[in-house]
């Protein structure tokens, strides 16, 4: 699979965009939802989350057909539709560094830790959960339903699949590299890892500290080169924070400009890098200023799409595993000739669109538009922690 013919590319991507059309005409829900105002929301990127799924999709795509073709997971060798996912991922913690760091920058370095971690568990863990089983409904049906292992084993391999991505989730149940089933949980292994160190950063970025904080920083991201985007992120947080990016880069003739960074991207073998990454920098500069890019992020299907993207995120690998298992044994996806898997593709693509827009409606809305009462914490802030209130 190569990048040579984009057309299923811009194709499927239109497909998820008018069935995003489509639920905001004929769902109550989902155009309440589109019409009520985002103050105090960065606007672009609500409409650029939907299309950052839709590129890891691409790559789980390709992936899936070297797996079932040939046996080998390779969406790392499919070119342009390797490149989509690792762009997608970049951008995706780039948006997480900007949110929290401009938490951070708000609050004066002085963030409420037990309400930052009530709303990233309400946030991320009950869609995830949901996830996880759909993974593990897969591996039932693949296993026939019953025990292939001893329980204590299975005890040991559902830990994994429990843990964020901190754990290493192979074979389960005699399924080998049932990992493959939802290969997505390793990025919630690193945003997990800013939410917990974020509060002891917000703490060292007071006074003389910040200046100091940004160049060891920079030099730890070196080391782990994908955290350069939750940097990248974060200093664009900054330079919004201070107002230096706001309104001046959203002018339509400016549009070209973070595309023709973005295409750059896509000349380099992989997204996480040094290079890769200041290139994106620049094009999520362009983003948070409030560039449409010729609208394709402020109309309402796009933000709709970036509305269920965390769905889209979590349930789209095993939507493409089953459904590509389930063709692959009437006719193997080995003999089968693109295009018609990039139809297979499509099918995939338009399930897990509609099952987002359930997943969301059902399974994350209630936890997020629910307004948990946080007590005023007797410990509020992450350097206060032995300084008990009076």
């Amino acid at each position: 699979m190569t990048s040579k013919d984009l057309i299923p590319f811009f194709a499927i991507n239109f497909l998820c965009f008018v069935l995003a059309w489509f639920l905001v005409r004929r769902s109550r829900f989902y155009s309440q939802l589109s019409s009520e105002a985002t103050a105090g929301r960065v606007s672009m990127i609500d409409g650029l989350r939907g299309w950052l799924a839709l590129a890891v999709f691409f790559t789980h795509a390709a992936s899936m057909y070297s797996w079932f073709a040939h046996g080998r997971w390779g969406g790392t060798q499919a070119g342009f539709f390797g490149m989509t996912g690792e762009v997608g991922v970049s951008l995706f913690f780039m948006i997480t560094g900007f949110l929290f760091w401009g938490r951070v920058l708000r609050s004066g370095g002085r963030l409420n830790v037990e309400a930052l971690y009530t709303s990233r568990l309400r946030r991320i863990v009950p869609m995830y959960l949901v996830s996880v089983a759909m993974s593990l409904t897969v591996v039932a049906a693949l296993s026939e339903f019953t025990l292939q292992t001893s329980p204590i084993s299975l005890i040991r391999e559902l830990r994994a699949w429990l843990s964020f991505g901190y754990l290493y989730a192979g074979d389960i149940n005699g399924v080998k590299d049932a990992h493959y089933i939802n290969a997505v949980y390793w990025t919630l292994a690193y945003e997990w890892s800013f939410y917990i160190a974020l509060p002891l950063l917000a703490v060292l970025a007071r006074g003389w500290r910040s200046y100091a904080l940004f160049p060891v920083a920079f030099i730890y991201c070196l080391q782990v080169p994908v955290t350069l985007n939750f940097m990248a992120g974060a200093f664009v947080a900054i330079l919004s924070h201070k107002n230096l990016i706001n309104g001046r880069l959203k002018a339509l003739t400016l549009a070209p400009l973070p595309l023709a960074s973005l295409a750059a991207v896509f000349m380099f073998p992989g997204a996480f890098a040094l290079a890769p990454v200041a290139l994106l920098f620049v094009f999520f500069l362009f983003v948070v200023a409030g560039n449409s890019l010729f609208g394709l992020l402020a109309s309402r299907p796009a933000k709709l799409l970036g509305t269920i993207s965390y769905s889209i995120y979590l349930t789209h690998c095993v939507v493409l595993y089953a459904v590509v298992f389930v063709v692959n044994a009437y006719l193997p996806i080995g003999s089968m000739p693109l295009d018609q898997y990039w139809i297979v593709v499509a099918a995939a693509a338009a399930i897990c669109v509609l099952i987002s827009a359930s997943t969301y409606r059902y399974v994350e809305h209630p936890f997020i538009a629910a307004k948990p009462v946080v007590r005023e914490p007797e410990y509020k802030t992450f350097d206060g922690l032995l300084e008990v209130r009076r």
